[in-house]
C-alpha cells in the first residue's frame, strides 16, 4: 500500500498599492511630458524671436550684441510673429489626427477588406518617399542657394515630412509585431531630425519677418518722433539730412544741436539714431549714450 502526497503550493498575494501611490504613478509621467513639451516650446519660440530681432537690427547695420534685450523681449515677439502659422500647424494637426483615426480603423478590419488592402500596399512606399525627402532636403540646407521666403524654408520643410513620413509608416507597419534593437535609435534620430528641422523652418521664417519690419520701418522713418539732440561737445554725426548748429554763449550748457534725426530705438542706455534721409549701405545709425553731456528733445511726426 503506498501513500501519496499533494504538494500544496501557496502563493503570495501581493497587497495592492495604495490609491495615492498608483495616482503619483499615472501622474508624473504626465507632468513630465508637459514640461518636456513646454521646454522645447518655449526653446523654440526664444530662437524665433531672436532671430526676427537680429535680422531686423542687421538690416540697419546693428549687431544684436550691443542691445540689451531680454528673453522675455524675445518671446513677445516671437508670439507676434508665429500667430498665423500657428494656426496653420493646428488646423493640419487637427486634420492628420482625424487622418489617422480613420487609418488606424481600416487596418484593425479583416484581412479581405478593400480599405486594409489599400494601405498596407501604400505602406512599402513611405520608406522610399521618407527617405527621398530626407535627401533633398538636406543637400538643400548644405548647399543653402534658395535665396528669399519661402524658398528657404522647403529644404527643412523636406526635411520634417521625410523624417514624419518615416516614423508614420514604421507606426503603421503592423507586419513587425516585434520591436527589433535598432528601433529605439531610428526613431530617437527620426524625432531629432523632426526637431531640428522645425528650428530651421523657425530661424528662416523669423529671418523674413524681421526683414519686412526693417524695410517697413526704413520706408516710414517720416512716421517715427523727430529728434533735436544738445550736446556739450561736437560728436560725429555728418548723415545726409542732418542739420549742426552751434552756439558759443557761456551761458548755454548745451553748445551743440543736431536737427533732422529720427528715433530708431532707446535701449541698454542708448538712443539709436538714424537720419531722416537714410538708406541702407550709405548711412549709419548714430548711438548716444543717455548721460550727461546730452539732451535729446522728442517731437512727434506732423500729421499728414
Amino acid at each position: 500500500m503506498h501513500t501519496h502526497y499533494r504538494v500544496v503550493r501557496f502563493r503570495k498575494i501581493q497587497p495592492a498599492p495604495p490609491a495615492h501611490r498608483e495616482s503619483k504613478r499615472k501622474t508624473w509621467p504626465i507632468v513630465a511630458t508637459f514640461v518636456t513639451q513646454g521646454a522645447v516650446l518655449a526653446v523654440l519660440l526664444y530662437l524665433i524671436g531672436w532671430n526676427r530681432a537680429r535680422a531686423t537690427t542687421e538690416h540697419f547695420g546693428v549687431d544684436i550684441s550691443r542691445l540689451a534685450n531680454t528673453p522675455a523681449d524675445y518671446l513677445l515677439r516671437s508670439l507676434n510673429s508665429v500667430a498665423g502659422p500657428a494656426l496653420v500647424f493646428a488646423v493640419c494637426t487637427v486634420a492628420f489626427l482625424a487622418l489617422n483615426r480613420r487609418l488606424v480603423r481600416a487596418l484593425d478590419r479583416p484581412p479581405h477588406d478593400r480599405g486594409r488592402r489599400s494601405i498596407e500596399l501604400a505602406l512599402p512606399a513611405t520608406g522610399p518617399t521618407g527617405g527621398i525627402l530626407l535627401v533633398i532636403g538636406a543637400v538643400g540646407v548644405l548647399v543653402n542657394a534658395t535665396p528669399g521666403w519661402p524658398q528657404n524654408g522647403l529644404p527643412p520643410l523636406l526635411i520634417f515630412l521625410g523624417a514624419g513620413i518615416l516614423s508614420y509608416g514604421a507606426h503603421l507597419d503592423r507586419s513587425r509585431a516585434e520591436r527589433e534593437p535598432g528601433d529605439r535609435i531610428r526613431a530617437f534620430t527620426l524625432i531629432f531630425l523632426c526637431f531640428i528641422s522645425l528650428l530651421l523652418i523657425g530661424q528662416k521664417y523669423a529671418e523674413f519677418v524681421g526683414r519686412t519690419i526693417a524695410v517697413n520701418d526704413a520706408q516710414m522713418l517720416q512716421e517715427r518722433p523727430a529728434i533735436r539732440l544738445h550736446s556739450t561737445k561736437r560728436l560725429d554725426i555728418g548723415d545726409k539730412g542732418v542739420q549742426l548748429s552751434y552756439d558759443s554763449s557761456p551761458e548755454q550748457y548745451f553748445h551743440y544741436r543736431y536737427d533732422g534725426l529720427r528715433l530708431l530705438t532707446y535701449n541698454n542706455n542708448h538712443f539709436f539714431l538714424v537720419s531722416q534721409n537714410w538708406e541702407k549701405g550709405k548711412s549709419m545709425v548714430i548711438p548716444v549714450r543717455d548721460n550727461d553731456t546730452v539732451r535729446v528733445d522728442h517731437f512727434s511726426s506732423p500729421e499728414r
